[in-house]
């Protein structure tokens, strides 16, 4: 039996298919989630989400949401859901020197959150994209 997979973003509906797993990071660490898995919520924090279907995997950099796991259907509410192949490292950099150097500056607390969200974001689709980048 497979697992339905839902991704949403503000913007729009990221992806809505059957796979066999996912690995998603949440403010727990990692899990795996298979078929049957327990019913769950949980927050999701900036990272890597790696999808496997057919024996083939795929990443995505996410951003913070929550995953709700119910019969076999897994919604993702995101901020951020990119999938691999669409991640534009050079944009990406920017926007963590970007990021970085107003974290320099004396903030207040609403702008330190949302530099220090985009900070992580960014982070998570660098590592993406270098970790597994084809020489």
């Amino acid at each position: 039996m497979a697992l339905t997979l839902k991704i949403v973003t503000p913007e729009k509906e990221v992806l809505n298919e059957q796979i066999d797993s996912v690995y998603v990071p949440t403010d727990n660490g990692e899990i795996g989630i298979l078929p049957h898995h327990a019913a769950l919520m949980t927050k999701v924090i900036p990272g890597e989400l790696r999808i496997s279907k057919s024996g083939k995997q795929t990443l995505f950099a996410t951003g913070e949401g929550f995953i709700q796991i119910k019969d076999n259907v897994i919604t993702l509410l995101t901020d951020l859901a990119v999938d691999e192949k669409d991640i534009d490292e050079k944009s990406a950099e920017d926007a963590r020197k970007r990021a970085q150097a107003a974290l320099e500056n004396k903030l207040s607390n609403e702008e330190y959150a949302e530099t220090y969200a985009v900070l992580e974001k960014s982070l998570a689709q660098l590592r993406i994209k270098r970790r597994h980048k084809v020489h």
